[in-house]
């Protein structure tokens, strides 16, 4: 089994994320919002407790604390210098929300970000539109959605770049586009809302629209979760500014038929949010994804739930790493991590240094038969 990604292991991008990503993202929602003084303190103290190490457990009544409390029960030594990279991130969010008081008051503590970026973006999605109507395959529009992903609120600039298009380590769109003749119900686990939400809701209308795909379902968060993740909320948000615009509102208006005809349907589950790998995914939502023909899972964070948040070796098939998945699956990340499978040996930019794996400078989209159901 390969190595786990810990933020212990020095020079890593985990251990760089702790130390200078964390304490700027909470200071900017600090910044970013007009919270009372108690809340502040909590905050606070949060931030505090990065440079002290220790994980203090969640409130017994929060509703993701069974696990994550049981997971520091179990492993007492972990901090937040010394723990696994995946359950760090999960719990940094977990304890935001807890300390915000989310599931009690449903504010969207990020929003002020999300916000500001979708509507900064309002014209480029206006040209997006009036480029889409020329697109005739599934190749050139699965590109122009990985594009999207490019870069997420949580980002730092200093190790990660969106300013140009990203160049594709692995490129199954021409097995992707075979794929997509045979389905009729096409699932997106979605990643970040703004720019990449437009642009896989272009997706699912030019599916509906060009193919015979009948019924899109997107798979939102149900809490804020890595600054810019996409709640229902974000969709709703976004659909509003697009019909404060001539050119953009006709575009919302289609989403709004498409919804009430059922073509178009929005879910969310507690367990994109949970930290688990794929592998653990409860029942219900299992059986709900053994219904698709094709499940696309957007970003890097499903990325690495998908095939686990280790050092793997690059050219590892990747359909091994993804145990009992029931459906066939279309991975569309812009690598932001020291995670990479399923390469061709010509295809690895470096073997020495790690940086192109989270430099925005690199892609992957790769077709995967589900592990379950090829059996």
């Amino acid at each position: 089994m390969a190595e786990e990604i810990m933020t212990s292991k020095e020079g890593s991008f985990a251990r760089f994320t702790i130390i200078n990503r964390v304490p700027a993202i909470l200071d900017d929602l600090m910044a970013g919002n007009r919270f009372p003084g108690d809340l502040e303190k909590r905050l606070g103290e949060l931030r505090r407790s990065l440079s002290g190490g220790k994980l203090s457990p969640l409130g017994a009544d929060y509703p993701f604390a069974g696990d994550i409390n049981g997971a520091l029960e179990n492993n007492p030594s972990y901090r937040w210098l010394d723990a696994p990279f995946l359950f760090i991130e999960n719990y940094l969010y977990h304890r935001i929300s807890e300390a915000c008081g989310f599931f009690s008051n449903r504010f969207d503590y990020f929003l002020y970000k999300k916000e500001g970026e979708t509507r900064k973006g309002l014209d480029r999605f206006s040209r997006y539109l009036g480029e889409s109507g020329d697109l005739d395959s599934f190749s050139e529009i699965c590109l122009i959605n990985l594009m999207g992903n490019r870069a997420d609120l949580s980002q730092n600039a200093s190790y990660y770049s969106s300013d140009s298009a990203s160049e594709l380590l692995t490129d199954h769109r021409d097995r992707a586009s075979e794929k997509i003749e045979e389905c009729s119900r096409v699932d997106l686990v979605l990643d970040n809302g703004g720019e990449e939400l437009f642009l896989d809701l272009l997706l699912a209308r030019w599916l509906l629209r060009r193919t015979g795909v009948t019924r899109v379902k997107l798979h939102f968060k149900s809490m804020p979760y890595f600054v810019s993740d996409a709640l229902i909320s974000d969709y709703r948000l976004l659909l509003d500014m697009l019909r404060e615009k001539k050119d953009t509102a006709r575009f919302a208006g289609e989403l709004d038929s498409l919804e009430e005809q059922g073509k178009l349907e929005l879910g969310e589950d507690p367990f994109f949010v949970s930290g688990k790998p794929y592998s653990r995914i409860p029942p219900e939502l299992a059986g709900e994804f053994s219904r698709s023909d094709l499940v696309i899972f957007k970003g890097d964070l499903n990325y690495r739930r998908l095939v686990g948040d280790r050092y793997w070796p690059y050219e590892k098939e990747t359909a091994s790493l993804i145990t009992g998945f029931p459906a066939d699956i279309l991975i569309s990340r812009i690598l932001k991590s020291e995670v990479a499978a399923g390469l061709r040996p010509e295809a690895v930019p470096d073997r020495e240094r790690t940086d192109w794996m989270f430099s925005g400078k690199y892609g992957q989209i790769e077709l995967v038969q589900g592990r379950a159901s090829s059996q």
